[in-house]
């Protein structure tokens, strides 16, 4: 595996890890922020194990359905996993505290544990 590929991955389980200490210790907007991130530095590996390189949040998020959920290699739910993490983060970072509801929270950091093994699986099938 590439060097840029298993940084990515080891961000993104360094974010899962977070997320959850954060949510542990009362700070749920600050958990979601890092649950998304996770998801973010994910699919970037999965997507530079293919070649594909995308920079923006809406390019990445994109190219995850494009190459991994329209073809069928990855379930469709973890697409909107992804796109809904995104759209808590930013709700969290700028707008309503209402996403920061640590249930809800804890829902985003457990699908981006899940989420972070299936983009490792994908790099591991490349």
């Amino acid at each position: 595996m590439k060097k840029e590929i298993a940084e990515h991955l080891n961000r993104a389980d360094e974010f899962v890890g977070a997320a959850e200490v954060l949510l542990a210790n009362n700070m749920p907007a600050i958990a979601l922020g890092r649950a998304y991130y996770a998801m973010f530095h994910a699919p970037t590996a999965a997507l530079l194990a293919r070649g594909v390189e995308r920079r923006s949040h809406h390019a990445l998020i994109a190219a995850f359905g494009q190459y991994f959920v329209k073809p069928g290699l990855v379930e469709k739910r973890y697409h909107s996993y992804l796109r809904d993490a995104f759209v808590a983060r930013v709700d969290g970072d700028y707008g309503s505290l209402a996403v920061a509801d640590p249930e809800k929270v804890a829902v985003h950091v457990e699908q981006a544990r899940r989420f972070t093994e299936v983009c490792r699986n994908l790099c591991e099938q490349v």
